[in-house]
């Protein structure tokens, strides 16, 4: 898993702005050629092998810098739990992800 501290994503800018503060949230970053819906699917097909309890998830795309963003909406109260049983799971090592909100 890459390890960035400082996306310059316009998009991923846009998103962080939007976040409801009453929420965590999981953000996953990827490359991609071409606008592909299965950008995501082996940490989706993980988040749901693992019944984790995520409220939503949203795919955003930014065609200028060839990214695309997964954006996962939790329970604050839950999303150390969610992001340790990740971890364990495994993520891709061609993905980023960041995490915004509480961590209780």
């Amino acid at each position: 898993m890459k390890k960035t501290s400082n996306p310059h994503s316009p998009v991923f800018e846009k998103i962080k702005r939007s976040l409801d503060p009453a929420f965590s949230y999981l953000i996953f970053e990827k490359a991609f050629s071409s606008v592909d819906k299965d950008v995501f699917h082996s940490i989706i097909q993980v988040i749901g092998q693992l019944n984790l309890g995520i409220f939503d998830a949203k795919i955003h795309h930014d065609k200028h810098l060839g990214l695309s963003l997964l954006v996962v909406r939790t329970d604050p109260n839950r999303a150390d739990h969610i992001m340790q049983d990740l971890l364990n799971a495994g993520i891709p090592d061609d993905m980023t992800f960041f995490s915004y909100g509480s961590m209780i």
